[in-house]
């Protein structure tokens, strides 16, 4: 039986790099932390000494408080993406990870597989938009009818 992959994010600035790999050579890797950062930055042309790195742990929380809203727990995957929608955080094009992720901040779970089902349903009862963006691929927005409600 094999071990599941072993992964580790590092965040620089807000670029993010993910090193995923066997637990043993994940951690080795971290003693070229220095070296991995300074390829990345210049990879993506920053400067090293201005960025600030943040590791984020496997047993760290999921999310920071501040990243994601707080909605009230609902058993309904409708009701939590809606409510997810109708806050500051989704007035911004969200995608069905962004989603999912923000969901599971609030102890919210379900599968992919439902949320995308759910979310499908939502846009058909025109209670969110959808789109496709060239980059992420379809994002999602709370709709607010004409009139304000």
């Amino acid at each position: 039986m094999s071990r599941p992959p072993f992964r580790l994010r590092v965040r620089i600035g807000d670029m993010e790099v993910e090193l995923g790999g066997v637990r043993d050579e994940v951690i080795s890797a971290l003693d070229d932390l220095d070296e991995i950062v300074e390829k990345v930055s210049n990879a993506f042309k920053l400067d090293v000494n201005s960025t600030q790195v943040e590791q984020i742990a496997p047993t760290a929380p999921p999310s920071e408080p501040t990243m994601f809203p707080k909605i009230s727990r609902t058993s309904q995957c409708g009701d939590a993406v809606v409510a997810l929608l109708s806050t500051d955080w989704g007035r911004s094009p969200r995608t069905i990870a962004e989603i999912r992720e923000a969901m599971e901040a609030n102890a919210i779970f379900f599968p992919k597989t439902t949320l995308s089902g759910v979310l499908v349903w939502l846009v058909k009862k025109n209670k969110i938009r959808r789109w496709k963006d060239k980059r992420r691929g379809y994002v999602y927005i709370h709709h607010e009818p004409e009139g304000g409600s």
